[in-house]
């Protein structure tokens, strides 16, 4: 018998049997189905929406992230947390921070890590702008312990946030560590006569870290005989890229640190048994070490027999100190040596001539000529010239007289038949030749 009734409820219950059918993609948000959403087709972009979503607690998004960077996505997942609003971002970062910890944890010091691991890590680094001060201050720790709980030179060049850019944000608590890190290798026991290398990665970390103990362990071990011909070379240069030319791996380190350091880089300048780009990079880290602490020392390099070290000194002084440099500096070249005008022209002259304000180099120039040292008033003269100082031309011809010899004027002759030698002018001649061309 045919009953309308039941007709009706059954097309009822086959149309909702439809429904729930078509709606088999709108499950629950809930931690259950973050995890089950992996494994289909269309989870990643369940996944993406629910980190996304304003509307779920915060834990519920950092979940969905950290499963998408086990998918592999964790460039998405960078772009999608920064483009959140700050309030919410603050909130999925903190508990996003929690997951990765995990993500990123490495059990053992030998152990190298796995692509997730390395992908957490680079995640956390990038994390770290984003979150609040104590987000900030875990992530922190996270990364310490990434970097320095094991074998740091087998970790550092991982990512896309190598070790070095890491420990300089890290700062001197990493050089701490790293420290610690470098006594391991130092004091494992040759193998016949092969010792453990000092890694480049790691002394640039130490270097980067900023700490003024690093930097003189880099000092220590620059001076340790290890069998190994690089380690000198090695030591600067880690110095050098942290303190003066990082080539954009991270910013310049505080030159603060290198200060308490200054008299042994000044040693590292002077090691004559080292290439001169050894000799170049102590140099350059003795000027980063800035006013007032990097004068002295370059001032001392100037007497030195090394000609090469000689104008080093001269010249960094001058770009180290300015328009203060330039009496200390003129003092310091010997009236009892002689000084071929082009090295002395383009170490000393030149660099003065361009300094600024220029009527403070005319100052300091106009108190050279008066200086019992020739090469002092010599290096007056040039400088007037050469920033033509027109109403100086009267204050060099009252020089014309001067006899005194410019000792070295026309470099080394060697070779040159002694008919042909060219004799060293007077200061007298010299300054009336640019007095004629300054009038003019």
């Amino acid at each position: 018998m045919f009953d309308p009734m039941m007709q009706g409820l059954t097309r009822r219950i086959a149309i909702a049997a439809v429904a729930v059918a078509l709606m088999g993609g709108c499950e629950k948000t809930n931690h259950e189905n973050i995890d089950k959403w992996m494994g289909t087709q269309n989870g990643p972009d369940k996944l993406a929406k629910a980190m996304t979503s304003g509307d779920l607690e915060p834990d519920l998004s950092a979940h969905a992230a950290a499963n998408l960077i086990k998918m592999g996505k964790d460039t998405e997942v960078r772009a999608a947390i920064e483009g959140l609003p700050a309030d919410r971002r603050t909130l999925v970062v903190a508990k996003l921070t929690d997951l990765l910890k995990d993500l990123a944890r490495i059990e053992g010091e030998m152990t190298m890590p796995s692509a997730l691991q390395v992908s957490a890590k680079d995640v956390l680094f990038d994390m770290r702008k984003l979150g609040d001060e104590p987000t900030r201050q875990a992530i922190d720790a996270i990364l310490m312990d990434w970097y320095t709980g094991g074998y740091y030179e087998g970790r550092a060049s991982l990512g896309r946030h190598l070790g070095a850019t890491v420990v300089r944000v890290l700062g001197a608590p990493a050089g701490d560590k790293l420290t610690h890190a470098a006594n391991v290798i130092i004091a494992q026991p040759a193998k016949g006569n092969v010792r453990t290398k000092v890694g480049d990665e790691l002394l640039l970390a130490m270097a980067a870290s900023g700490n003024p103990e690093s930097v003189k362990y880099v000092l220590d071990i620059y001076h340790m005989d290890r069998g190994d011909p690089t380690l000198a070379a090695r030591c600067a240069s880690a110095l050098y890229r942290a303190y003066v030319d990082p080539g954009g791996l991270f910013d310049v380190a505080d030159p603060a640190a290198l200060v308490p350091s200054l008299d042994r880089i000044v040693e590292v300048a002077q090691d004559e048994s080292q290439p001169p780009g050894v000799t170049n990079d102590a140099v350059a880290l003795i000027r980063a070490a800035g006013m007032p602490s990097c004068l002295d020392p370059l001032v001392r390099m100037i007497p030195n027999p090394d000609r090469q070290r000689r104008w080093v000194g001269a010249n960094n002084a001058l770009k180290c100190g300015g328009v203060k440099a330039i009496a200390p500096v003129a003092a310091a070249l010997a009236p009892d040596s002689g000084y071929d005008r082009e090295e002395l022209s383009g170490a000393v002259f030149e660099e003065i001539a361009k300094m600024t304000p220029r009527d403070q180099v005319v100052t300091e120039a106009r108190t050279l000529l008066d200086s019992p040292s020739w090469v002092s008033r010599w290096i007056g003269v040039e400088v007037l010239a050469l920033v033509k100082s027109k109403e100086d031309a009267p204050r060099l011809s009252k020089l014309a007289g001067d006899k005194s010899k410019l000792a070295g004027y026309w470099g080394a002759q060697e070779g040159v038949d002694p008919k042909a030698k060219k004799v060293d002018p007077t200061l007298g001649a010299r300054a009336a030749e640019l007095a004629a061309a300054l009038a003019k």
